[in-house]
């Protein structure tokens, strides 16, 4: 056999498992921004991340990231977001987020825990039971939420930012339907981040 092509098929191998045992594939990329699922997703679990590179500096979108009101503004499908507690490095909020019809509306309540070096601010997001009772009654609350943000200093004016996402969601659809649902929204986020910092 040709020697040439025993190193290319040991280099396709060695990538393929490089890419499976980094866990995650790509389901999208356009606009300047790659769209992955983890390959663990699997029964109801949806587990996916989001990543583009940001004409901002880090400071700059650490403060949107802690700008919680404003996520209506740039969040896909948030219509509501309210700053329930912030003291020191953890913010914790609730917010509304329009559904499709037939699907009921969600709402889900977050606490972000914020760790930051000189060059990477994260926040872990933890999903925690909505407290008011009366906070959108029509709603249906999204339960088994994590996920994090994550901005990683390029440039003094590039920041890479991802955000990965896990929700565990019980819809009488398939996933065939819901998968692209749960893809457009990190794709149109980060459309509407990108169209913030031209």
């Amino acid at each position: 056999m040709n020697f040439k092509l025993v190193v290319f098929f040991v280099l396709i191998i060695s990538l393929s498992r490089a890419c499976s045992a980094q866990g995650w594939k790509v389901v999208a990329q356009k606009k300047g921004i790659l769209i992955e699922k983890s390959s663990k997703t699997k029964n109801d679990t949806y587990h996916f991340r989001a990543t583009a590179k940001v004409k901002a500096s880090l400071v700059e979108l650490e403060k949107l990231v802690e700008n919680i009101p404003n996520y209506s503004n740039w969040l896909y499908k948030y219509e509501l977001a309210e700053v329930l507690e912030a003291s020191g490095n953890i913010h914790v909020f609730r917010a509304k987020i329009l559904a499709p019809f037939p699907l009921k509306n969600r709402k889900l309540q977050i606490k972000l825990i914020k760790n930051k070096t000189e060059d990477f601010v994260s926040y872990q997001m933890q999903g925690i039971q909505v407290a008011d009772e009366q906070f959108c009654i029509a709603c249906e609350e999204v339960v088994g939420i994590s996920g994090s943000w994550e901005l990683k200093k390029i440039t003094d004016q590039l920041t890479e930012v991802r955000n990965t996402t896990k929700v565990i969601v019980d819809l009488p659809l398939p996933k065939s339907l819901l998968y692209p649902l749960f893809y457009r929204a990190p794709q149109k986020s980060f459309e509407n981040l990108l169209k913030m910092y031209p």
